[in-house]
């Protein structure tokens, strides 16, 4: 299946050009969110403490996922931009291998894709960008590349849940992942929205408006506590 990125961890001139780019030229209301970035890495720079989601116990770091997902949406409607990706965030090159470690971030190619994954940005960033493998609360899925929430059920958990109670297209829902509360992370094979499902209630909920806010909001959490002492929160 998918590779891990291996490549070193210092940003190159591309990737500054990158991060210079990512905004698009557009004029925030707030923070943008490489404004945010910059200063959550000048701070960990700095020496300040930085809280690892990834140590908190199973599901307790959710309400934070959900915060920061929303200040994810929140930033992106606020910027009205056009990105070079197609998605909500041009992320820099390499953010995700420096924040999660060389071999973490897993990169998929085209073999790995069904079909029905026609949404050709989300296509480009799973196989350019990658995914953390391990990005507290969010793990991804190892035991087959990528499949559809109807594989998921039909070749990795057969007769663990009734096919009539699958979501309507499932064979166009994409399964990356799952998060911490068992609930699983599905991709819209056409339009690259990222949803939660939820076996127990047979139920789909927005998560992310795409792959790249998911890797976004990742990075963010693992960033947490300095980030929120940036912006003014209290610790959830």
């Amino acid at each position: 299946m998918g590779s891990r990125a291996g490549t070193g961890s210092t940003w190159s001139a591309g990737d500054r050009a990158s991060a210079g780019s990512a905004a698009g030229g557009a004029v925030l209301s707030g923070p943008s969110l490489l404004t945010l970035v910059r200063s959550a890495m000048a701070a960990r720079a700095s020496g300040l403490p930085s809280a690892v989601p990834g140590e908190r116990a199973r599901g307790e770091g959710l309400p934070l996922f959900w915060k920061t997902a929303a200040l994810i949406g929140l930033l992106v409607l606020a910027a009205g931009r056009r990105t070079a990706s197609g998605l909500a965030l041009d992320l820099p090159a390499r953010l995700l291998e420096r924040e999660f470690g060389r071999g973490e971030v897993v990169r998929f190619e085209e073999v790995d894709f069904p079909a029905t994954l026609a949404h050709e940005p989300t296509r480009r960033f799973l196989r350019d960008t990658g995914l953390p493998e391990d990005g507290f609360p969010f793990r991804q899925d190892t035991e087959m590349p990528l499949p559809t929430l109807a594989e998921y059920y039909a070749y990795e958990r057969p007769g663990a849940f009734p096919p009539h109670r699958l979501p309507a297209r499932a064979d166009h829902l994409i399964r990356v992942g799952g998060l911490a509360d068992g609930s699983g992370v599905v991709v819209d094979a056409a339009t690259g929205t990222v949803l939660a499902w939820h076996e127990s209630e047979a139920a789909l909920r927005p998560l992310t408006s795409d792959v790249s806010a998911l890797a976004g909001t990742l990075w963010l959490l693992r960033q947490g506590a300095l980030l929120e002492t940036a912006a003014g929160f209290e610790p959830a």
